[in-house]
């Protein structure tokens, strides 16, 4: 098996020059404002379609391609419209929102253009949206935050004994690879759950937590240390967090259609707090890497909400994430959720089974 693809391999961006809009087209913009970009790295592919990860965080670095030096990713929010397809090509288009001395803002939408359409691309549907937000370093001022979590050295303590994390965090998948003798392997970062059934045990349903650990698979050059080290924290802040939802109410193999409608997070520490440690110990080192500590918070109409926090080691609470999913199960003895599901859909785990 090939070694996976380092962060910077999947991060990778190609300038380019596309033909402007149509300057009668009432959609057309101040093209002077606008930079194109294709991605030309692997996209990490769970199973059909490409991880959303992979947008956030290639979306927040085509932004910064567009920023100067001084200025950091200090939020972004985006909005996943259709799926993304593994074969296609990615077009990210970076448009200038504002440009001011301290805050300066970005609009990326991202297309997957059809070999018709490769004179054109920007004639192909937008799959992905997203506006980020920089910042620049400001001199020490008030700080405060919630408390890190009493067992979070506990997560942390032992980074060899947790398992890669699967692909896909349901029951099914993780028997499905066993019997297929498979071997669960990420592209960009390296991603481990933590055990803590233990913990959810007493808990109610929403006070659940799901807790992973990662960090970017190989080394940042220097330039883009910063920018990159942040990119990452975006890619793994979407990890697997729609489970947060469906884990504890134990409905994970009757998934029928889920995937996230938005995504926003918010940094609140400093740039040099973001970066990841560069060690050859990272198996055996905790202070490499960073925790992801997610709760489903609510669960109703057809969707989820997650609530994650990203911690470093010691503690400091690096990010808050706020994630909106569609979650559709089959309950069949719940007849209000007829209008919605087909009762002949297949779930997730029926699909697996007749995969065998």
């Amino acid at each position: 098996m090939a070694p996976p693809a380092t962060f910077v391999d999947s991060m990778a961006l190609q300038e380019v020059m596309i033909s402007p809009p149509d300057a009668n087209n009432d959609a057309a913009v101040n093209v002077n404002k606008r930079r194109v970009f294709k991605s030309t790295g692997p996209a990490f592919v769970p199973i059909y379609v490409i991880y959303g990860g992979h947008f956030l965080g290639q979306s927040v670095y085509a932004a910064y391609k567009t920023v100067g030096k001084k200025f950091y990713c200090h939020s972004m929010t985006g909005y996943f419209l259709v799926g993304g397809k593994p074969k296609l090509p990615l077009i990210y288009t970076v448009d200038t929102i504002r440009e001011g001395k301290n805050y300066c803002t970005r609009y990326v939408q991202v297309r997957q253009p059809s070999p018709a359409q490769q004179d054109r691309p920007l004639d192909a549907e937008v799959i992905f949206i997203a506006v980020v937000s920089f910042k620049t370093p400001e001199p020490r001022g008030l700080e405060s935050q919630v408390p890190p979590p009493p067992e979070l050295k506990g997560w942390i303590s032992n980074p060899k004994k947790c398992e890669i994390a699967p692909a896909v965090d349901v029951p099914s998948w993780i028997e499905h690879i066993k019997r297929k003798g498979m071997k669960e392997q990420y592209t960009a970062v390296d991603l481990r759950k933590v055990d803590v059934d233990e913990e959810n045990k007493s808990k109610p349903l929403h006070e659940h937590r799901k807790v992973q650990i990662y960090r970017p698979i190989g080394t940042f050059p220097p330039d883009e240390e910063s920018a990159l080290s942040i990119c990452a924290h975006v890619y793994a802040s979407d990890r697997n967090g729609m489970f947060a939802v469906t884990g504890p109410h134990k409905v994970s193999d009757n998934i029928l259609h889920t995937g996230s409608l938005s995504h926003t997070i918010i940094f609140h520490a400093n740039p040099s707090k973001l970066l990841f440690k560069d060690t050859n110990e990272a198996d055996t080192d905790p202070s490499a890497w960073t925790v992801v500590e997610q709760f489903g918070e609510s669960a109703s109409d057809g969707r989820g909400m997650i609530r994650s926090r990203l911690w470093s080691p010691d503690g400091t609470l690096l990010a808050s994430v706020m994630q909106d999913a569609l979650i559709r199960v089959r309950i069949d003895s719940d007849e209000n959720w007829s209008g919605k599901i087909d009762r002949r859909q297949m779930t997730f785990a029926e699909q697996l089974k007749s995969m065998l």
